[in-house]
């Protein structure tokens, strides 16, 4: 007995020592581990889809942040196991009512299935949610045509399937009047078959976001037929006269290039399939010009539409080049009275491109070619040449010198004396 009292007396007495001891190892293993494995802070690069959780029969009237990002400290070994399977972002919204005033919520972030490490921040910090009760509802879908088929042609439409089911907040869904598939008709003269979206709109027919239509699109085939009662014939401009000489009619264009004509069966054969429109006069036409005229229809034959034709003809001069010789070159910038200037070669060559008609109405006369010399002292220079024509339709650059440089001697006619220098004479000097 006596033994064992000795004993715990002796663990009594050194416990500190024991305690400290403990409490030294774990410093040392904890240096050590923090040197080869140390504490680290970082915000994870990629998005985490954000959980929101729910009661029963309500749904999320507003559009808060789908993802959000998080900052994570721990051990650097502990960041090669994350990954964005192992982060959740959770807006916990169990125990609240819809309200028409916005709740704010904390998001909470967490890890799994990682040791070592934790989350210590999400951004955003919180969100914004108004909660409302759930209705859903069947639709039946409407075709709406945002244009028609061309004139002469008729269409119409089936969805597949022929209605949907609306699912949103009660308020939003009270005021779904109708579901439509929208397409445009456009210049189609033949039935065909797409995926259209859907769009829950209101009585105004604007459309409702805050809904869920599913499914969110049809599959709608349209049947276009042309009008059993109206013929289509092509368009063609009638062209009376001539442009002038010199000139060129590019092209011409007009819209519309087709269009429907009712009539006896044999009026409309004697259109041959081809429906002309009132004279357009080319006399004189040295331009291009817009006109719009009507269409010259035979006997027997109307339109269920009436409709002016807009003709564009595209009128050009013709292209030509001549070329004038002897052309004495004129020195420019210098005057005369003060300067003798020789120019070698004294004439030129000069080609001018442009309008033929404008072309064949110059003379020699009309081309002046100029050696600019302002600024330059007396001397032997190399001078590029310029030339201009005297018609406003000639540009520049079409107007080519053959030489195009030119050797310009300049001499002044009344140099300034160069003063001579005076040279000093000493002083005679007497020897006593």
């Amino acid at each position: 007995m006596e033994k064992q009292r000795s004993g715990l007396r002796f663990l009594l007495d050194n416990l500190g020592w024991l305690v400290g001891a403990i409490g030294l190892a774990t410093l040392a293993w904890y240096a050590a581990t923090s040197a080869a494995d140390p504490v680290d802070q970082r915000r994870l690069p990629y998005a985490i889809p954000i959980e929101y959780r729910l009661p029963e029969g309500l749904i999320i009237a507003n559009k808060p942040p789908t993802t959000g990002q998080v900052v994570v400290r721990g051990l650097q070994s502990a960041f090669q196991s994350i990954d964005a399977r192992n982060v959740r972002i959770v807006a916990d919204l169990t125990n609240y009512a819809p309200s028409e005033t916005p709740y704010t919520i904390d998001l909470v972030g967490s890890l799994t299935d990682v040791r070592g490490a934790t989350v210590t921040a999400v951004q955003p910090a919180r969100v914004t949610v108004q909660l409302a009760r759930r209705a859903e509802l069947l639709k039946a879908v409407t075709v709406r045509f945002k244009e028609e088929p061309p004139i002469g042609y008729t269409a119409s439409a089936l969805p597949d399937p022929t209605e949907v089911l609306v699912s949103g907040p009660a308020e939003a869904i009270a005021r779904v009047e109708g579901v439509e598939a929208r397409v445009n008709l456009r210049n189609r003269r033949e039935a065909f078959t797409l995926p259209v979206p859907l769009i829950a709109v209101d009585a105004n027919g604007k459309p409702i976001p805050e809904v869920t239509l599913t499914p969110a699109e049809v599959l709608l085939s349209v049947d276009v037929q042309q009008r059993s009662d109206v013929t289509e014939v092509a368009v063609e401009p009638r062209l009376i006269g001539s442009i002038p000489t010199g000139y060129l009619r590019v092209s011409q264009v007009w819209e519309p290039r087709r269009i429907f004509v009712r009539g006896e069966q044999s009026a409309i054969d004697r259109l041959n399939g081809i429906l002309y429109t009132e004279p357009i006069n080319l006399t004189g036409k040295t331009d291009t010009f817009t006109q719009i005229v009507r269409l010259s229809l035979p006997a027997g034959i109307t339109l269920p539409d009436p409709q002016d034709i807009t003709v564009t003809i595209e009128i050009e001069p013709i292209p030509g080049s001549r070329e004038f010789t002897g052309i004495l070159i004129q020195p420019q910038g210098l005057d005369p009275a003060d300067y003798q200037i020789t120019i070698r070669p004294e004439r030129v060559n000069v080609i001018v491109r442009g309008p033929q008609v404008v072309v064949d109405g110059l003379t020699a006369d009309d081309v002046k070619v100029f050696a600019p010399v302002a600024g330059l002292a007396a001397g032997t220079h190399r001078i590029r040449l310029q030339a201009t024509v005297a018609d406003a339709e000639i540009t520049p650059e079409n107007v080519v010198i053959t030489t195009g440089e030119a050797e310009v001697v300049i001499v002044a006619r009344n140099p300034t004396p160069t003063p001579t220098p005076r040279v000093a004479t000493p002083e005679a000097t007497s020897t006593p």
